[in-house]
C-alpha cells in the first residue's frame, strides 16, 4: 500500500513539475534578424536618374530620406531624355522594358558597372509589355540591376480615401525602397502585406497598406 501511495505521489510531483515548466519556462522564440543590412555586392552604389524631365525637387527629398534611414549616399545623375521608341502610341504609355533599355543606353558607364544600381523616375504612365498589365508603379530587372518608377498614378485615390489627402510622396518612397531592398540589399520579396517588399501590390490600396520597412 505504501509503495502504491509513494508511486502516486511521485507521478503527481512529475505532473506538477511539467505543468510549472510549461507555464514559466521560456518558449523558443523565432529569432529576429538583427544583422545589419549590407549590400548584395560589396561597394555597390545607387544612382537615381530623372527621366524625361522628372523634377529634381522630387528627387532631393528621396536622397535625404535614404541618407537618414539607411545611411546611403545616393547620387543623382543627369536627366535622360526618353526616346520616341519607348512610347506605345496606341496606349499612350511608356513600355517599361524599353524605358530601362533607354536609360541604360544613355548611361553606359553605370550600366556596365556591376556595382551600380540604376533607378529611373518618370512622371509618365508605364506598363510592362511582357506582362500585359494595364499599368505599373514601377518595373525592375534584377539581371541588369536596374529599375524604373512611375509617379503617374500616385496621386489617384481609391474609393473611401479622403480626397484632400496627398500621399504621393510616401507612395514614391515605398516603390523606390522596394527597389533598393531587392536590387541593392538582395532581399527577397515578401508575402507579408505590411512589408514594403510585399509581392502583391496591384493598386493604390495595396501600396498604401504596406509599410516603409523591410
Amino acid at each position: 500500500m505504501n509503495r502504491i501511495l509513494a508511486l502516486g505521489l511521485c507521478l503527481a510531483a512529475i505532473g506538477l513539475g511539467w505543468f510549472a515548466y510549461t507555464r514559466v519556462s521560456p518558449q523558443p522564440a523565432v529569432a529576429a534578424s538583427t544583422a545589419p543590412l549590407t549590400p548584395k555586392v560589396e561597394n555597390s552604389k545607387i544612382y537615381l536618374v530623372p527621366l524625361g524631365g522628372f523634377p529634381n525637387e522630387q528627387i532631393t527629398p528621396l536622397v535625404e530620406y535614404y541618407h537618414r534611414k539607411f545611411n546611403l549616399d545616393i547620387e543623382v545623375l543627369q536627366d535622360v531624355s526618353i526616346d520616341n521608341s519607348v512610347l506605345d502610341p496606341q496606349r499612350q504609355q511608356l513600355i517599361a522594358e524599353r524605358l530601362i533599355d533607354n536609360m541604360r543606353a544613355a548611361l553606359p558607364a553605370q550600366a556596365n558597372d556591376p556595382r551600380a544600381i540604376l533607378i529611373g523616375l518618370t512622371s509618365q504612365d508605364v506598363y510592362p509589355a511582357s506582362q500585359g498589365w494595364r499599368f505599373a508603379f514601377g518595373w525592375r530587372q534584377g539581371s541588369t540591376r536596374s529599375a524604373v518608377v512611375s509617379t503617374a498614378r500616385m496621386t489617384l485615390h481609391f474609393p473611401g480615401e479622403p480626397l484632400d489627402l496627398d500621399p504621393s510622396d510616401t507612395r514614391v518612397r515605398k516603390v523606390v525602397t522596394k527597389d533598393i531592398g531587392l536590387l541593392y540589399y538582395g532581399l527577397p520579396q515578401s508575402t507579408n502585406p505590411k512589408s514594403v517588399l510585399y509581392n502583391q501590390i496591384m493598386g493604390i490600396e495595396e501600396l498604401d497598406a504596406v509599410g516603409e520597412d523591410f
